[in-house]
């Protein structure tokens, strides 16, 4: 399963005002029906998705002190709603969802997480243009973890959520736009461009220990086709980060060249290397080395890509700081009813420059699941989390968890009408 804000600073009174999870499920079941018949009897369809289960969690907080873990058992619903529209030249999906977790001997640590995610592109006759939109209202407690979802298709969809904060109680909400466009200038070059928004807020229980932001990234590219399996690669970056804590809002400009190269008829390599600058408020200058290595295999029953990404990350504690990233994902499909999967998210994040920060930290997670398709609608899906995170020496120590999940998924064949 898959998947901004103009002030800064921070207008609302109290804890976050979030969204009733029947309002984002109402919301796309009064769209869907209020299209005309005739649009669902031909490109329209609409599907629920229904998944409960059970979690444990051995250090739910990663708390470093074994006196001070907390242990959490419990039940999990996972309730969505999925549109989708297709035609020869345009796609949209659009899905809002709710997460409910409880926990009978800790209700202090009970959760409603909401999220809404949509997805546009159409193609024209010389390019081709689109969104992505994403909204997500969740405890810091699961926010704060990077998830090694071996269901990530695409290894740009993963974005760069801190993790230190697990230990503290509080919900964060984040909006992130990011709309593109493409334009072909011959058959052997093309141009393109795209926005990466992000507004984070905190509820006023991290005051003074996490800070609301927004982070802005604009990607100019460039693509020339060498060969049918060589191309050459170019992207002019600038970005804009304010943070609602201090005054080291920064600027940034950046330069990446690389390849792209198509090794057989299922699988790619990219390569980028460059440099970004960042200018802080307070007069600093910090220059830092930025790049990407990824490769893609996409084979009839194996899907996989493994990644290594090093770049500059917006933070919630009120700076900006460099993170190596590894992101392995690889699934397979065993039979005709059993699938297995393995997902991996590794990094090093460090200050700027010279600079430390109380989010330093090294991080770890190892995740394994098994689906088992008992029906075209009903499946049973396990998971195993093996978490490690290891903060600043000022910090604490290393910090582990264990985490098991089991859900019971229905998931009906997409239907043309409601």
């Amino acid at each position: 399963m898959k998947y901004f804000r103009m002030n800064t600073r921070s207008d609302l009174p109290g804890s976050l005002k979030r969204p009733p999870a029947i309002v984002l499920l109402c919301v796309a079941v009064l769209f869907a029906a209020a299209l005309p018949t005739s649009v669902y009897a031909q490109d329209w369809r609409f599907e629920p998705i229904v998944r409960v289960g059970g979690e444990y969690d051995d250090n739910a907080r990663l708390q470093f002190r074994t006196d001070q873990e907390v242990k959490l058992q419990g039940y999990l619903a996972d309730l969505r709603a999925l549109m989708t529209y297709s035609s020869e030249k345009t796609s949209f999906t659009l899905q809002p969802s709710a997460v409910l977790r409880r926990y009978p001997d800790e209700p202090t640590y009970d959760s409603e997480n909401y999220y809404l995610q949509s997805r546009f592109s159409r193609d024209t006759r010389s390019g081709n243009f689109g969104f992505l939109a994403t909204y997500a209202q969740e405890d810091v407690r699961t926010a704060e973890r990077a998830i090694s979802d071996p269901e990530i298709d695409n290894p740009d969809e993963i974005t760069d959520d801190d993790t230190g904060r697990v230990l503290l109680s509080g919900e964060r909400s984040k909006w992130r736009i990011a709309p593109n466009w493409g334009y072909r200038w011959s058959d052997v070059s093309s141009i393109s461009a795209d926005l990466d928004y992000f507004d984070v807020r905190y509820d006023e229980t991290f005051s003074g220990l996490l800070s609301d932001y927004t982070d802005a990234r604009l990607n100019l590219n460039y693509r020339r086709d060498f060969s049918n399996v060589n191309a050459g690669l170019l992207t002019l970056t600038g970005r804009k980060y304010s943070t609602a804590a201090s005054p080291t809002d920064a600027d940034g400009y950046g330069l990446k060249v690389g390849f792209d190269r198509t090794l057989s008829e299922k699988t790619r390599l990219r390569a980028m290397i460059g440099v970004e600058n960042t200018q802080q408020t307070n007069g600093q200058s910090e220059p830092e080395a930025v790049g990407d290595v990824t490769l893609v295999r996409d084979l009839k029953t194996i899907r996989m890509f493994a990644q290594y990404r090093r770049m500059v990350v917006a933070s919630g504690a009120g700076g900006l700081s460099v993170r190596d990233a590894i992101n392995v994902n690889f699934r397979r499909r065993l039979s005709e009813k059993i699938s297995a999967g393995l997902g991996i998210r590794a990094y090093q994040s460090r200050g700027t420059g010279n600079s430390t920060s109380i989010d330093d930290r090294d991080y770890i997670q190892l995740q394994s699941s098994f689906l088992w398709y008992l029906s075209k609608s009903l499946v049973i899906e396990t998971d195993y989390r093996y978490t490690i995170s290891d903060r600043d020496p000022g910090i604490g120590e290393r910090a582990n968890s264990n985490q098991i999940n089991v859900w019971f998924v229905y998931q009906p064949r997409t239907v043309p009408r409601l």
